[in-house]
């Protein structure tokens, strides 16, 4: 009896301290909000983390007065904890405003697998349109076409000079006005898409495209005359070289069955629309050391530092967040200049999420490092970090440099002085000042931390050779 009563006791307690054990406190979901403050024709998105995520995940996103949802993008992220490869999902609402102004996000709490997370929401400030650079010619075209035709194919492009790098969506539409008298339907769009995009497709381009999952009719106003745009084809093209782009006229067949007055026709006839060829025109960039490999677009800087003071050998966290519009996917980790040997700096970890919405690009990439300083003093990343880029819209090159400064081994007066802890720095003339060991014979090496998963394991191997001797007392004793 007394032998099952320490064999029962002694299964629950090592169950339950296995699952202690299993318990990862790194292992949590996230959420993180987009720009607050965004023009109009911007998007603002709502991202969940979910770490070790080995399947999709369905996500209820809130809603947002004034906005609409625009549709949901799933990312993956790798990264290694404990020497082992962690694959993260990121999943990413998109929202779309409806009018400028001051919204305000409501807190919200996101359920997922039993766990939830809660934000405290934020005020989203939407400014009013940025100008747009759309060519003047794309509405010309337009008229013209609409002023001759009921129904027309059309071609266009968000921009018609650009420069290497930068990004010019094309779009392939089919207008037909409210009154056209007859019915027309799509037949095996599929095939015939699969020929239109290989022919209009640019060569040597990276391609974000717009998935289109279903016709919708789009009513639009061309000079007073009534139209349904149905949106074939979509995407946002940035090309690698300076060649221009030619894009040929291509060709799309509808049935038509019946007209909408009239007697019926005997049998279906096949009609032939056809759009007309562009031309873009792509630039150079300007001469500099760099051109030809740096990014192109317009791009601002977030960074985040896990905590500004630290001791020597400790290791702290540091985001470089890039985000605008342009090629995201693409963007290149930030150049590190200035290397010394005060401190290591590891490869970064990456993420990115990418929006792709109408004529634009945006989204926002991410580069996590780990940084581990080795002697005292203040270090400034701006003197370390620097990301370069061409933005198009000023026609010049800028650079992105972090803002912050970490504090190594002091602490920072309310004057913004450094005032080094009192024991870590010897006098400043002294070769030795900033060494590792500097001020070691006032540390008191009795006081040492106390790990909690140690103290836990020690009394686990305490309680079980306890139980075990008195399960051979019992034993012996029969």
């Amino acid at each position: 009896m007394l032998v099952a009563i320490f064999r029962n006791f002694f299964a629950l307690f090592f169950l339950s301290t296995l699952t202690n054990f299993g318990q990862v406190p790194d292992n949590t979901l996230s959420i993180e909000l987009g720009v607050l403050t965004f023009p109009l024709e911007r998007p603002f998105t709502i991202s969940v983390t979910i770490p070790n995520a080995e399947k999709r995940v369905s996500v209820s996103f809130p809603d947002i007065n004034g906005f609409d949802k625009k549709g949901i993008s799933t990312s993956v992220a790798p990264a290694e904890i404990d020497g082992k490869t962690v694959t993260s999902q990121i999943i990413t609402q998109t929202y779309q405003a409806r009018a400028t102004g001051r919204f305000r996000l409501l807190p919200f709490t996101i359920a997922i697998d039993g766990e939830s997370i809660y934000s405290d929401g934020a005020t989203l400030v939407v400014q009013p349109s940025e100008s747009t650079t759309a060519p003047q010619n794309n509405t010309l075209a337009l008229a013209e076409a609409a002023s001759g035709n009921a129904a027309f194919l059309s071609l266009r492009t968000s921009q018609s000079t650009i420069y290497a790098g930068e990004g010019v969506a094309l779009t392939l539409s089919f207008f037909v006005s409210d009154n056209y008298p007859y019915e027309l339907s799509f037949t095996a769009l599929d095939r015939q898409l699969q020929a239109i995009t290989k022919r209009i497709r640019p060569a040597n381009s990276w391609e974000e495209n717009m998935a289109i999952t279903e016709l919708k009719p789009i009513p639009v106003l061309i000079r007073g005359k009534k139209f349904r745009e149905y949106r074939i084809f979509q995407s946002v093209f940035f090309p690698l070289s300076n060649q221009n782009l030619k894009l040929p006229a291509v060709s799309l067949h509808l049935a038509r069955p019946k007209p909408v007055i009239g007697p019926p026709t005997s049998q279906p006839e096949t009609v032939v629309f056809t759009s007309r060829p562009m031309a873009i025109v792509v630039k150079p960039l300007p001469a500099h050391p760099l051109s030809g490999r740096v990014p192109v677009g317009s791009f601002q800087l977030e960074e985040g530092l896990e905590r500004q003071e630290v001791n020597v050998g400790q290791s702290v966290r540091y985001t470089f967040t890039i985000t605008g519009e342009g090629n995201i996917a693409t963007l290149p980790a930030p150049a590190l200049v200035n290397q010394v040997p005060d401190f290591d700096v590891f490869p970064p970890e990456e993420r990115h999420t990418v929006v792709q919405n109408g004529n634009q690009v945006t989204g926002h990439k991410t580069f996590t490092y780990f940084i581990v300083p080795h002697q005292n003093g203040l270090i400034s990343l701006a003197n370390h970090f620097q990301w370069i880029y061409f933005d198009p819209r000023t026609a010049r090159y800028d650079t992105i440099q972090p803002h912050v400064d970490l504090l190594v081994g002091g602490k920072k007066t309310t004057t913004g002085t450094m005032v080094l802890i009192p024991g870590t720095q010897a006098d400043a003339d002294a070769p030795a000042a900033n060494s590792l060991y500097t001020g070691i014979e006032a540390m008191d090496s009795t006081q040492q931390p106390v790990s909690i998963s140690t103290l836990v394991r020690s009394i686990a191997n305490v309680l079980i050779l306890v139980m075990l001797l008195g399960i051979l007392v019992v034993f012996f004793k029969k």
